[in-house]
């Protein structure tokens, strides 16, 4: 699955391009929007099932080219390793869970921290589905931030992360400073 993401990721990034110059493409639709929160919810449900990869190919696709939904990306947000197992599963599901997050709270949504936050929760509901089908499938990093959560400090742990180090803009998705994890 990390070399199909990889290979989406690749697309994603040439399509951004098209798309920064031709935004051609329609407004998101009220149907456009339900399927790619239940590509999110899906993927949070299952991360490491293979049939999800085309529903994960269209969002990033769809994500890119509507005019109307600008998400944030934050090589922060994604605190395991670069040879972590899982590192393409998580960042899917963390950015899936941010367009999803944006479509249901617009208002909210504009503040790109409180998606991030979204985010995360959802990615830490992820790995530890991962980590119960594969005991082997631990991350250092992401255990640290599961503990952070079960203190109740998953907020204050986010958005600190964002102040940091996320602020860049290209295209309608704000990304990271450096490419990490799966994108």
């Amino acid at each position: 699955m990390r070399r199909i993401l990889a290979a989406v990721t690749i697309l994603v990034a040439l399509s951004l391009v098209v798309s920064a110059q031709e935004q051609k493409h329609a407004p998101s639709t009220p149907e456009e929007r339900e399927r790619a929160v239940k590509v999110a919810q899906a993927l949070e449900a299952r991360p490491t099932d293979p049939t999800l990869r085309d529903d994960y190919g269209w969002l990033l696709r769809w994500v890119a080219e509507v005019p109307d939904i600008s998400v944030s990306v934050c090589s922060a947000n994604m605190p395991w390793k670069e040879k972590y197992k899982y590192s393409g599963e998580l960042a899917a599901v963390g950015l899936a869970a941010t367009v999803s997050f944006v479509i249901q709270h617009p208002d909210e949504g504009k503040d790109p921290a409180s998606a991030g936050l979204a985010a995360m929760e959802s990615m830490l509901t992820a790995y530890q589905k991962i980590v119960a089908q594969d005991p082997k499938g631990h991350s250092k990093e992401m255990d640290a931030v599961v503990e952070i959560q079960r203190q109740g400090k998953i907020s204050e742990y986010v958005h600190s992360k964002w102040t940091e180090s996320c602020k860049k803009k290209v295209a309608g998705i704000t990304s990271p400073p450096s490419p990490a994890g799966g994108f």
